[in-house]
């Protein structure tokens, strides 16, 4: 794909993730102990051959900007091309956010203009996937299609919390006929991971032509009034996919992440994740600790109990503490005697000895970055 270049949508995230986005964005959602969401999209489009990229930035990116750097980790550190990062209001255009994909894209019109590749790949960045680009490409060549969108039937791109979700209704050509929004979900049911290519022209009059309507959804206002004037191919995604919408399905995803096949399919199936390095020591798992069926990434100590969770690099769980089914984020502290059941901690959070903090499966407890939890 070196005729091909990407642009990456890091927008804010659903509301429905409350306090995970308090300090980030959803790109930038930590996953599997020691990964951000953005590695996977950034090492689909670097093992695919896309090291041309713009990320487009709104709102809480600090954190994700830093985590990307200059794209290094991802071979993306180019003289000429490479990783963008694309900040908002630096065109003196005003200082509201982005009304919508398609939005954020006509204000980064400027990247698109002295891009010199043919082809754009938009991709967005509340999914958990792993894909060779090149077969969208294949078959925008192979059925002469003017735009190719990605897709998978895998239920768990749809949320209970989020109500009338777009659908892609697929013929048996592979060409896609129209969107449905019905809350009704089957077997056959086609669900978008948010990748699209086409041309590069195409893409600038469709962006330009909903804007200037003042209609600004990628979706809605640019990738459906296409549907009726170009041939629009779909190409269907075979593995894991996943979109984090809500607290729920975000701990949901982070628990799939200890299942043996899920972690096949992401981290060897396909080649590793890459993402921004971090030295650190192995984890310490002292003499009296209990570990079973959990994760975890570098740097941790591990004294008390730990079951069925995802504890990111160094965190100290300390004597006496037993934390089951939970995500426990970087640096925090779990102190002696502490009971931790379905909660996310996220970073820099200290739990006071024996302290308890229960959630349950449906309903996991969140603690906000930074928080002291008093027993």
């Amino acid at each position: 794909m070196n005729n091909t270049f990407a642009i990456v949508y890091a927008g804010h995230g659903n509301q429905l993730l409350g306090d995970l986005l308090s300090y980030r964005c959803v790109a930038g959602m930590p996953l599997a102990g020691r990964f951000r969401n953005i590695d996977f999209l950034f090492t689909n489009l670097a093992d695919s051959g896309v090291r041309n990229v713009g990320l487009i930035t709104q709102r809480n990116y600090q954190s994700l900007v830093e985590h990307v750097g200059s794209g290094a980790a991802w071979d993306m550190n180019k003289k000429q091309g490479g990783l963008a990062v694309l900040a908002p209001f630096d065109q003196g255009t005003g200082t509201e956010l982005y009304r919508g994909f398609g939005d954020a894209m006509f204000a980064k019109r400027y990247f698109l203009d002295r891009q010199l590749g043919q082809y754009c790949l938009v991709l967005d960045t509340d999914v958990v996937y792993r894909e060779d680009y090149n077969r969208m490409l294949d078959a925008l060549n192979e059925k002469e299609a003017d735009i190719v969108l990605l897709y998978s039937h895998d239920a768990r791109l749809i949320s209970n919390e989020v109500m009338g979700a777009a659908r892609l209704d697929v013929d048996a050509d592979g060409f896609i006929r129209g969107v449905d929004y019905s809350d009704e979900v089957g077997e056959d049911s086609c669900f978008s991971l948010g990748a699209c290519l086409m041309d590069k022209g195409l893409l600038q009059r469709l962006i330009e032509d909903a804007c200037a309507e003042g209609r600004y959804n990628f979706v809605t206002d640019v990738l459906e009034p296409a549907l009726r004037k170009y041939k629009v191919a779909g190409v269907e995604h075979m593995g894991y996919a996943a979109r984090i919408s809500s607290v729920k399905s975000y701990f949901d995803i982070s628990k799939d992440m200890i299942d043996p096949e899920v972690r096949e399919e992401l981290f060897v199936a396909h080649g590793p994740v890459h993402t921004r390095i971090k030295d650190a020591p192995p984890v310490r798992f002292a003499a009296g600790c209990r570990v079973e069926e959990s994760v975890f990434g570098n740097g941790c100590d591990v004294f008390g109990h730990v079951s069925g969770s995802v504890v990111f690099r160094g965190v100290t769980i300390d004597r006496g503490a037993d934390v089951k089914n939970c995500v426990v984020m970087q640096n925090a502290r779990i102190g002696q005697g502490a009971h931790l059941r379905n909660a996310i901690i996220d970073k820099d959070v200290v739990v006071r000895p024996n302290a308890r903090i229960v959630g349950t499966p449906d309903l996991p407890v969140v603690i906000r970055k930074g928080s002291i939890i008093e027993a």
